[in-house]
């Protein structure tokens, strides 16, 4: 095994098969590589394909939310749905054949390196394990639905679901409702569910900053013009491409301070009653929490059959919902608009590096990665979308700069017949320190609990500089700053 590797081509799984998956699946495939894309669904698409509750849709912009390579010029609105986002993910797919190369409704559960036999060990919740001598988590943050943890849950006697795994069998038209959450899900979905219930209520634990959505169709016209000169195209993906690189994510800046008075402005426009409205207004500065955008939000709340209840609720009964004032809450369904743990990375897989390490443990107090992509201690393990590498512009950005990186660096692995790599410790912490000294008076750090933060109140998603910046350092990485692993196990000194 170990002689056959060297100056061979490194073996590869990647883990997941949304945008991430598919990005790196093109570069390995583009790089002659003997590749295989595990998922735990029946297709491409990952995020796209797992949400499918009502209204669901992307914040970015849809010539952005999409690969510099593979520009679509039918994109039917600024802000593209989920089918459609789901169909171009899944035509990208076939155009360049990666569906021979995916392994279907398989959840990946434990990944081991082994020490002597320098590779990886993948298991499957069916038992079966897999050898690899390099692998690419392509997971992302939103896999795992946080679900809360509410005493007398299993009694009540209704259905309860998350956004995420939204029950298509029975419509809640005619139902009394229950909404949990007030996040970028259910902005989405309340409002697309509310006139038809009987009643719906919806459980706020904290207001969030809600800015008006320019969601503007894209005419015939203009489809048939990206379609005959892409550079049209391109222009608008720039457009937005540029307004994210302006971006000031300063507590202070004057863009917070700008995108704060904005959405106060149009709450107050958009909520009259000033009970209602002290109720929706938060005490954070926008971008503390995640920035949220819709027309339709607000309006809800005037139904007469929408109600926003801010009392904690304390328990679930068999019929419904108690909450701190003593109220029971009567419902039929309940819905968790709850979110992921978005800052415990990896969670659905048990990861094992060298000298039986676990990744867990070394995350305990947060997660940290090299440019949110390798991990000392972890050889040949690739993380996209990985810690640090969210919130600054379109992931798609992020996905394609990491996917370019993993390429390269196992092209040279192969070129110097390296049998596997491992980050050096200095290198990776100082850049995370570096990280989170550029955290300090930013706005993910202001008056606010977000789903950016570890516990002990580590930044571990957020990336604290523009996408540009990000692409420039991961394009400027090269293999002196790893420590080599030969074919025979022992270190070697990289070249200067």
């Amino acid at each position: 095994m170990i002689a056959k590797m060297a100056g061979a081509k490194p073996k590869v799984a990647v883990i997941g098969a949304g945008p991430g998956g598919i990005a790196m699946g093109i570069q390995l495939a583009d790089g002659g590589y003997d590749f295989t894309i595990f998922d735990r669904g029946k297709g491409f698409g990952g995020t796209w394909r797992n949400n499918t509750y009502p209204g669901a849709a992307c914040d970015v912009p849809s010539h952005f939310y999409s690969y510099s390579f593979a520009l679509n010029p039918r994109w039917s609105k600024t802000f593209a749905n989920q089918p459609e986002i789901l169909g171009y993910l899944e035509k990208v797919a076939a155009d360049n054949q990666l569906g021979d190369h995916l392994v279907t409704c398989t959840r990946v559960t434990t990944l081991r390196w082994s020490d002597t036999e320098r590779s990886w060990h993948l298991e499957t919740e069916h038992g079966v394990t897999r050898q690899f001598d390099a692998v690419v988590t392509a997971v992302g943050m939103l896999d795992v639905p946080n679900i809360p943890d509410v005493p007398g849950a299993e009694r009540f006697r209704g259905r309860r679901f998350h956004s995420s795994s939204w029950d298509h069998t029975k419509s809640t038209a005619g139902e009394r409702v229950a909404s949990i959450g007030t996040g970028a899900s259910a902005i989405q979905y309340v409002p697309e569910i509310a006139r038809d219930t009987a009643h719906l209520t919806v459980f706020q634990r904290t207001p969030i900053w809600v800015s008006p959505r320019y969601d503007e169709p894209f005419t015939s016209d203009q489809q048939r013009l990206f379609e005959r000169d892409p550079a049209e195209a391109l222009k608008v993906r720039d457009a937005a491409f540029q307004a994210y690189e302006s971006a000031n994510f300063g507590a202070d800046s004057a863009m917070t301070k700008e995108l704060t008075e904005l959405a106060r402005s149009y709450l107050m426009r958009k909520v009259a009653d000033p009970e209602l409205r002290a109720k929706l207004t938060p005490s954070y500065p926008v971008g503390c929490k995640r920035p949220l955008q819709s027309r339709a939000w607000f309006p809800t709340f005037a139904l007469p059959n929408v109600r926003l209840e801010t009392s904690a609720i304390v328990e679930l009964t068999e019929r419904g919902l108690r909450t701190a004032d003593g109220a029971e809450h009567e419902v039929d369904t309940i819905i968790y608009g709850t979110g992921f743990h978005a800052a415990d990375y990896l969670r659905s897989l048990d990861v094992y590096g060298a000298r039986g390490r676990r990744l867990r443990d070394d995350w305990a107090d947060g997660a940290e990665a090299y440019l949110g992509t390798v991990v000392p201690g972890y050889p040949n393990l690739f993380t996209m979308y990985g810690p640090n590498t969210n919130g600054v512009t379109s992931i798609i950005y992020i996905l394609e700069a990491q996917a370019e990186f993993v390429r390269r660096t196992l092209d040279k692995v192969t070129l110097h017949r390296v049998r596997a790599i491992d980050i050096k410790r200095g290198i990776h912490d100082g850049y995370n320190a570096d990280i989170q000294r550029a955290m300090q008076d930013t706005v993910w750090l202001a008056n606010c609990n977000n789903y950016y933060r570890h516990p002990n109140g580590k930044v571990v998603t957020q990336f604290p500089y523009s996408g540009t910046t990000f692409a420039e350092m991961l394009a400027r990485v090269e293999l002196n700053e790893f420590d080599w692993l030969s074919p025979a196990g022992d270190r070697k000194e990289a070249p200067a």
